[in-house]
């Protein structure tokens, strides 16, 4: 069983992650893990991106690991740069996870993977079996922010702001958890989804 998880910061994927992982046994597959990893030295990410944005956004020089301040100022003023950055990652990333899904289905018919993003596509829905969309009250979500990240409201307002709005999640999913109370409430509505495994 492949089931995808959409939902944007703040909203505690990382709960539902937990709870798939230690109570039902499932691996899970992390897609902004898996983009910082081919953005270091040597990887697919890393080669695409110094090609298309030079030394710029490197720490110190050719060779070295990419400044993601840097790499944030830029993709932040720039409109077209996000985009670049985003055509270049994103198939790299999508393809490492067909690849990794792929390989674990052959291994085992009943592997149980989840694949958690913030960035839901066509291609990606086609991988999963299921979409699971994590909603997630907005104030929660910035008082979570705050107190986990230490961001100023703004900041938080302005992040949730630049992602998908909750009907654009709610497009893409099969199933939402509401994930606004207590992990015993997210806990208990995963086992509702799961019943029977």
């Amino acid at each position: 069983m492949i089931i995808g998880l959409i939902g944007g910061v703040g909203s505690g994927k990382s709960a539902v992650t937990d709870v798939l992982a230690e109570k039902y046994g499932f691996r899970l597959l992390l897609t902004d893990d898996m983009a910082k990893e081919t953005e270091l030295p040597g990887g697919a990410g890393y080669l695409a991106l110094t090609e298309a944005f030079g030394g710029q956004i490197l720490e110190n020089g050719p060779g070295s690991p990419i400044d993601k301040q840097k790499l944030a100022s830029l993709i932040y003023s720039d409109p077209k740069a996000l985009e670049t950055v985003n055509g270049l990652i994103h198939p790299i990333v999508w393809g490492l996870v067909e690849k990794t899904l792929c390989e674990a289905k052959e291994a085992d018919p009943d592997v149980r993977i989840a694949v958690e993003t913030a960035l839901p596509c066509e291609r990606y829905c086609k991988m999963c079996d299921e979409i699971w969309f994590i909603y997630t009250d907005p104030e929660v979500r910035i008082s979570r922010l705050q107190s986990s990240r230490g961001y100023s409201r703004e900041k938080c307002i302005s992040m949730i702001a630049n992602q998908l709005t909750d009907e654009e999640f709610t497009a893409y999913a099969d199933y939402i958890i509401d994930n606004s109370g207590s992990r015993e409430d997210t806990a208990e509505r995963i086992g509702e989804l799961l019943c029977g495994l």
